[in-house]
């Protein structure tokens, strides 16, 4: 499968000044002096006089929240079906859904992402998602796009790495960007996502006796 001109779900940065290992959940946004657009996590007097602070919006952060079975669970068929399509694995969908939206199908982010896997709008454009608030739709979005970034990169570090903060920084950096909000987005999908290889196995293995 060939997507051309998608941009990070989660975030849309084009752009990231300096490594920073600093805790923070913002995203700034400037202009530099030749007019070009800076995405970064460094506050004004980190990058200079001559970027212009445009806007600080808050990036991605996770807030964990007591979940009933069903909530956890309604949307699986779906999620088996995308994951099916689209040759991902099922709980790697599932855990970027909980991270993402802790599977809330209307959830909006400040930064405008959303939807169950937090689509933003020009990336639901580019993955042919109608309505990025109907939860079949949301899910085969964000699977392709998971498969798509499966095809880019050689692991599941880098792969969750671009969905968050984009293709370009996980090329740039040559791994996981040194951005905490990333950093933390990549550890928590890969716990839920263990959690639910485990989940998932145990009610295979009770529909098949």
């Amino acid at each position: 499968m060939k997507i051309t001109g998608v941009i990070g779900a989660g975030l849309t940065l084009t752009l990231i000044l300096g490594a920073s290992t600093a805790a923070a959940d913002n995203i700034y946004k400037y202009r530099g002096a030749n007019g070009e657009i800076l995405f970064t996590d460094q506050p004004q007097e980190k990058v200079g006089a001559h970027y212009t602070l445009l806007s600080v919006r808050k990036g991605w952060s996770y807030q964990p929240r007591a979940l009933t079975d069903f909530q956890r669970n309604r949307y699986d068929t779906l999620i088996q079906s995308a994951a099916g399509s689209f040759e991902v694995e099922p709980a790697l969908v599932k855990a970027v859904i909980h991270a993402e939206s802790l599977f809330d199908r209307y959830a909006v982010s400040r930064v405008g992402a959303q939807g169950l896997m937090q689509l933003m709008p020009r990336t639901a454009r580019y993955l042919e998602v109608t309505n990025p608030f109907d939860a079949g739709d949301n899910i085969r979005g964000g699977t392709r796009f998971l498969a798509y970034l499966q095809n880019r990169f050689d692991t599941l570090d880098q792969v969750l790495a671009a969905y968050n903060a984009g293709e370009g920084n996980v090329r740039r950096y040559g791994g996981i960007p040194p951005f905490a909000e990333t950093q933390a987005y990549v550890r928590k999908v890969k716990e839920l996502r263990l959690r639910y290889q485990l989940e998932m196995a145990n009610t295979e293995t009770v529909a098949s006796r």
